[in-house]
């Protein structure tokens, strides 16, 4: 099966709470063997500029991990590199004891990052977040069929009881009325 095709096979289930929490251990190496509540205590003393900061890139890892997650669950052997910030590429599609393709993986809703990205890495195809992937309509851009949105509230939810923003806010409340509660 086609990753791209893996992509589409697998919709977005609930992002779990755990997973955003085995992001930041990832993407932090001075939390690495932290528990869930001292991830909690160290993002609690951050500013809602500096929490802005973490959430953008915890959203980031947390993309990283579920884009894997979808393709392993359809059979595509990947991996991601250890290192959050490897250069050019996040991950790779293996077959045959070898490295068949590299991918950057987006997590954002910025269309002119997306075409930036593009300009700079020609050569490199880009899976990223749905609303993104939907308005840029180039076949270098791969839909994930995951959220920006919800992964970005997620990791918010998760690390910061009190939303940010009055758009964080509804946004919450409207994710938890389309999905029963579940994100309340």
């Amino acid at each position: 099966m086609d990753f791209k095709d893996a992509l589409l096979d697998i919709k977005s289930d609930m992002i779990e709470k755990e997973e955003v929490f085995e992001a930041v251990r990832r993407g932090y190496s001075e939390l690495e063997n932290a528990s869930n509540s001292e991830i909690l205590e160290y993002f609690s003393l951050s500013s809602a500029n500096e929490l802005r900061g973490h959430v953008s890139n915890i959203k980031g890892i947390l993309f990283e991990q579920e884009v894997q997650d979808k393709l392993n669950a359809n059979g595509i052997e990947t991996h991601i590199f250890e290192k959050t910030n490897h250069p050019d590429t996040d991950l790779q599609i293996l077959g045959d004891n070898s490295v068949l393709q590299e991918l950057q993986l987006k997590a954002t809703d910025s269309t002119s990052y997306i075409n930036q990205t593009l300009a700079d890495h020609q050569d490199i195809q880009i899976i990223a977040t749905t609303e993104v992937a939907s308005a840029i309509g180039n076949e270098e851009v791969i839909d994930s069929e995951i959220s920006n949105a919800v992964l970005e509230e997620t990791v918010l939810e998760t690390i910061s009881p009190i939303p940010i923003s009055v758009e964080g806010l509804l946004i919450r409340g409207a994710l938890a009325f389309l999905t029963g509660g579940l994100l309340t």
